[in-house]
């Protein structure tokens, strides 16, 4: 499924609105699935939304810079229509589905360190990938597109040079998908708004503190902020104005959906905080491994260790109800790699869902909410 068939093809038999189906292409542009700023794929719909919106590659290109940009748009018509017969023929719906194999997490985290120079230091591979038409064709050595099976074909190990082009394929892969994207018609107005009645000093300055109470004094030093304001209550008047926040991001250069990244969201009705948390693959990848026996093991074990920092940070004891479950995020994660733990109490009339990482024993969200 290519971008022009998005609407027509993939939201025509999704029974939700029209508001809803352009907040979820807005947030899966964005990385992150609708009202979730965790970056959560949950369920075939979101999942399916993600791969015709990444195109599989799980990349986000609005982070591109303008010497990557100049590169983009001098890629030579035969280049751009090679990429265009790729997307068409992309029919996974999970981030890695159109690679051969997944990125291990010491690959995961150069291709994040590198990814960073390629969008701020012009780091490119050499040579564009290679295509063949059959899979004989590939030596099992290079990073190379196959014709026949429609993946990009991955060798068993990646120097930095083939991590570079696996970054740079992805990126004009991006690239050519987001300019089929902007053919299609925008008859529905985005959540997302411009800032009003406030600066993003201010929302910075209410937002730091609530990131170091987390996650400790100077974190994410030097790293660049930005911050979205989700307003739905503006296109949608059905939806209530507690749901209108602010997202504040501390993002390092060259950074894009691959790389750790922090979130404040602040509720913009009352200037509470509704979430903290940290974010990204990147961030994943760093995780210790745990089998699905181990994690399981751990919900109730590591229960007073969440409920103790939960008191701690925020004040808050003794729920009067809890649930939990062994999460896994991001879809090239599976079957015996578990690596937090999620749990949702409830203190009042307040519920309060956290991410708990496993084996740094640390929380790694907080998301607050009114019932």
């Amino acid at each position: 499924m290519n971008m022009n068939d998005f609407d027509k093809e993939l939201f025509s038999n999704i029974e939700i609105s029209n508001s809803m189906k352009r907040e979820l292409y807005e947030n899966c542009k964005r990385g992150k699935r609708a009202g979730d700023f965790r970056f959560r794929y949950a369920g075939t719909l979101t999942a399916i939304i993600g791969a015709v919106v990444f195109g599989c590659t799980g990349i986000a290109s609005y982070a591109c810079f303008q010497t990557v940009q100049m590169r983009l748009e001098a890629m030579s018509e035969k280049e751009v229509q090679e990429y265009e017969l790729d997307l068409k023929n992309d029919t996974g719906v999970t981030i890695d589905d159109s690679f051969s194999r997944k990125l291990s997490d010491e690959e995961t985290l150069k291709a994040a360190e590198l990814e960073r120079k390629y969008n701020t230091e012009g780091k490119y591979p050499e040579e564009n990938v290679e295509r063949v038409e059959t899979l004989a064709e590939w030596d099992g050595k290079s990073v190379c597109y196959v014709e026949e099976d429609h993946k990009l074909h991955l060798p068993e190990t990646m120097s930095e040079e083939d991590l570079l082009t696996f970054i740079d394929y992805n990126t004009k892969k991006d690239y050519v998908m987001e300019q089929e994207a902007k053919e299609i018609p925008d008859e529905v107005p985005s959540p997302y708004v411009n800032l009003e009645n406030v600066s993003e000093a201010e929302l910075v300055n209410i937002a730091r503190p609530e990131l170091e109470k987390l996650f400790g004094q100077d974190v994410a030093s030097g790293w660049n902020t930005r911050v979205e304001v989700f307003k739905p209550s503006a296109t949608d008047p059905s939806v209530d104005s507690s749901h209108d926040m602010y997202f504040i991001y501390w993002e390092q250069a060259g950074g894009s959906s691959n790389s750790t990244d922090y979130v404040v969201v602040i509720n913009m009705a009352d200037s509470s905080i509704g979430a903290v948390a940290v974010r990204g693959r990147e961030h994943f990848a760093s995780l210790k491994s745990f089998s699905d026996a181990e994690a399981e093991s751990r919900l109730k074990t590591d229960l007073p260790k969440v409920l103790a920092e939960l008191e701690r940070l925020y004040g808050y004891k003794d729920p009067v109800s809890e649930r939990h479950e062994v999460y896994y995020d991001y879809t090239e994660y599976g079957e015996n790699d578990a690596r937090q733990l999620r749990y949702v109490f409830k203190f009042g009339d307040k519920s309060v869902d956290v991410m708990w990482d496993l084996g740094t024993e640390k929380l790694a969200s907080v998301e607050f909410f009114n019932d």
